[in-house]
């Protein structure tokens, strides 16, 4: 028989010490960490003598070192409390912040589409690809005069049918989109 296994033949005894210490329902825990630091670390001519008798007070202490390490381990461990973490608010803000972005831009795409379709096309390539009039005339052999003007009466639409919408948008006033 092995060594460790005589030394398990006590476990209801380890496990009364554990539990004197204060251990509650962490002991059985304990008790097998206990069980693999004396494996790992313990030496079997400390333990049991020649004669084969456990020496209780090694044992003792050993329990007690392991719980003590495990106090050590479980103090490290942050708790917070659920009341800190719902009182944040910082969720909520950011989805209300998204949602009226959402909402925004879905006002800005269907203004967008009431518009003739070259007015459109020309305003979605000026948005989306973020170039100069210069370059969007260069690509497109379209005069700079009529990209001027037509990205004008674009713009000029939107600040008169969405423009509220957007200070709302700037100002955090949500609720009004």
């Amino acid at each position: 028989m092995k060594w460790l296994e005589i030394v398990a033949k006590h476990h209801k005894e380890h496990l009364e010490i554990v539990k004197n210490l204060g251990g509650g329902i962490y002991s059985e825990d304990v008790v097998q960490e206990f069980y693999l630091r004396l494996h790992k670390y313990g030496d079997k001519d400390k333990v049991i003598n020649k004669e084969g008798i456990i020496n209780g007070s090694y044992i003792y202490f050993s329990l007690r070192n392991t719980y003590l390490l495990f106090l050590r381990e479980k103090n490290k461990i942050k708790k917070i409390n659920i009341d800190e973490i719902n009182n944040l608010g910082i969720e909520d803000e950011y989805i209300s912040k998204t949602e009226a972005l959402t909402t925004l831009e879905n006002k800005i795409n269907n203004e967008i589409k009431s518009w003739e379709w070259f007015d459109a096309k020309m305003f979605k390539v000026y948005r989306n690809e973020n170039i100069s009039y210069r370059e969007l005339s260069n690509r497109s052999k379209i005069s700079l005069r009529t990209i001027f003007s037509t990205l004008k009466r674009c713009k000029d639409k939107l600040r008169e049918n969405i423009g509220e919408d957007y200070e709302d948008y700037i100002n955090e006033d949500y609720e009004f989109l």
